[in-house]
């Protein structure tokens, strides 16, 4: 079957993809939360999954699909928590071909570097979005005894060790939580730079570090995605004047950029 040349992807630059983020609704009893709780056995979630693909299948037409017959074009490679509140339709555009996404506990690099390896070097992403997320259950985890979990969970959380050492364990527990979740967003970012310190240099590549609070822990109200990190650079006040946020209005970088006491 002849198959369609693929568009020109979206060009996304850190810039555009912050201004595209749009807020999740404030109630904790929305419609999917109501949907969710309603698919109690496997036989309803099946059922689901499948009404829910027709559905998807039903609003996008075959022409849809032809930008990605013979490839992939993503501008942005995301590697984020495998919690189920963490999700591509925080940015709000359409994530097929645009967001190549990896997922694990504690949206740890070095628990899916070669799936990082593949989004910097071989597709044509111009942004790394190392993305946290408040009340990580990973990290929580990792902060206290987890000896007693299955060995797959212990080899993942054991990677998060290196964070954890940096917690001084002064202070209340969930403030300690929130600011260990910054704490690995930045080991990651530092991560990401040892991997692909050429790319950053030639200025092909920017890591971008931040936290997608549906707390509010952040100040910033629920839903938004906080930039905590820009190629190292953690100060918020260097960040909003960083380069890679030139095409963001000043009151889009001030709802968009903050900090953590670490």
């Amino acid at each position: 079957m002849k198959t369609s040349t693929p568009k020109k992807f979206l060009t996304l630059t850190v810039c555009g993809l912050l201004a595209m983020v749009a807020p999740v609704a404030a109630s904790d009893q929305g419609a999917g939360h109501d949907a969710a709780a309603s698919a109690v056995t496997p036989q309803a979630t099946i059922k689901k999954i499948i009404e829910g693909n027709d559905a998807f299948r039903h609003d996008h037409p075959k022409n849809h699909f032809d930008a990605f017959q013979s490839g992939q074009v993503p501008a942005v490679t995301i590697i984020s928590c495998s919690d189920s509140r963490v999700h591509t339709q925080l940015f709000d555009f359409e994530p097929d071909n645009n967001i190549f996404a990896i997922r694990n506990v504690g949206n740890q690099i070095v628990n899916a570097e070669g799936s990082v390896d593949y989004g910097i070097h071989h597709l044509p992403t111009k942004v790394l979005l190392v993305m946290g997320h408040s009340s990580c259950g990973a990290i929580k985890a990792a902060m206290g005894d987890y000896s007693g979990e299955t060995s797959g969970i212990k080899a993942e959380l054991d990677t998060l060790k290196p964070v954890m050492a940096m917690d001084d364990q002064e202070g209340p527990f969930n403030q300690r939580w929130t600011q260990n979740v910054e704490r690995n967003v930045d080991f990651q970012v530092n991560k990401a730079l040892e991997l692909y310190a050429d790319k950053v240099e030639a200025g092909a590549l920017a890591v971008v570090g931040a936290v997608y609070d549906f707390n509010d822990l952040w100040g910033k109200g629920r839903g938004a995605l906080i930039v905590v990190n820009i190629n190292g650079v953690t100060d918020p006040q260097e960040i909003m004047n960083h380069p890679a946020l030139n095409e963001l209005s000043k009151a889009e970088i001030v709802t968009h950029v903050g900090s953590q006491a670490k």
